[in-house]
């Protein structure tokens, strides 16, 4: 009889920590700028973990009216999903407030979730929340390019209408009076082209500042092209945790991979669906961190790095 009663439990456990193979799931994906690597890797994630997954994509495109129609619809709709997943600060953080814990909330590439109230604390986010943070703490990303490059006055691009951008802000003035550099602030926000005004501004007077630092916010980022071409030509240095600003011309910066943080996602997903409550699921950050530096802009700028003694700098073209 407790033979039988052992195998019954062997059973049970294998049961419950098999593999997801086959299982059917319906996300419906709220983005902010469109699909990222991020996306890409949640995606590959859940399927090389066995799951098959329905996406129903919901692109904002930065726009906050186009947000609260698609959160209204989606929350009238919830039934039809096992999970929402959300691109970025301001789509969680909005997602968050109106779905309201009513389905399980799975956010990717906030900075500071904390700072931005999406979840109480990164190790225990909350009953119906857990996701991927991609912050890079200032001081480290401070600490990696003082190695190669100083200044005395630092230009802050950023977009004042993302919560984490402010708070980037609020960060980097503090290490501004800690570390003994001036922060003067270029507000770009998506209106009025105060971006292209800014750049074009360095342009003509590139003095002004030693450097630019850009916050990673989805504003900058869609505008890599542009952002990119003009700090090349204004022949000033420049620095970003964003992948895809350095690949556009940006000289460099401590980044992680979206990519492998969007699959390291997936596995919160994974681990809820084999019994694990959410807020015991703690959030995921970037596994590993490279100095990413921009070699033509480093020429361009007539900068010689010598990366050979360190193993974690990839050059970017």
């Amino acid at each position: 009889m407790k033979t039988r009663w052992w195998l019954l439990i062997l059973v049970l456990i294998h049961a419950g920590s098999g593999s997801a193979a086959g299982q059917e799931l319906s996300v419906a994906m709220l983005l902010w700028r469109g699909e990222t690597a991020a996306e890409a890797g949640f995606k590959e994630g859940l399927q090389e973990l066995g799951y098959q997954t329905s996406f129903e994509i919901f692109d904002s495109a930065q726009d906050l009216s186009k947000l609260g129609a698609i959160l209204r619809s989606i929350n009238s709709n919830l039934e039809a999903y096992d999970y929402i997943y959300t691109f970025g600060t301001t789509v969680s953080r909005r997602a968050q407030v109106v779905i309201g814990g009513q389905i399980p909330q799975i956010f990717n590439i906030v900075t500071d979730p904390v700072a931005a109230g999406i979840v109480e604390r990164l190790d225990s986010p909350g009953s119906s929340i857990s996701g991927g943070t991609d912050k890079i703490g200032l001081g480290q990303q401070l600490d990696e390019v003082n190695r190669w490059l100083t200044f005395k006055k630092l230009g802050l691009f950023f977009n004042p209408r993302e919560k984490n951008s402010l708070i980037i802000r609020d960060e980097l003035h503090r290490h501004g009076r800690e570390r003994g550099f001036e922060v003067i602030d270029f507000r770009s926000p998506p209106v009025d082209q105060m971006l292209s005004k800014h750049l074009e501004a360095l342009n003509k007077n590139p003095g002004i500042v030693d450097a630019v630092y850009l916050a990673p916010d989805s504003y900058l980022s869609s505008e890599a092209p542009l952002v990119g071409a003009q700090l090349r030509q204004a022949r000033i240095i420049s620095i970003s945790q964003i992948r895809s600003l350095i690949e556009h011309g940006v000289l460099m910066g401590v980044a992680g991979d979206y990519y492998d943080l969007g699959k390291s996602v997936a596995t919160i997903v994974d681990r809820h669906q084999k019994g694990t409550p959410l807020e015991n699921i703690p959030v995921e950050r970037f596994s590993n961190f490279k100095l990413l530096i921009n070699q033509a802009t480093a020429d361009l700028l007539g900068l010689s790095l010598d990366t050979s003694s360190s193993d974690n700098v990839e050059l970017v073209e």
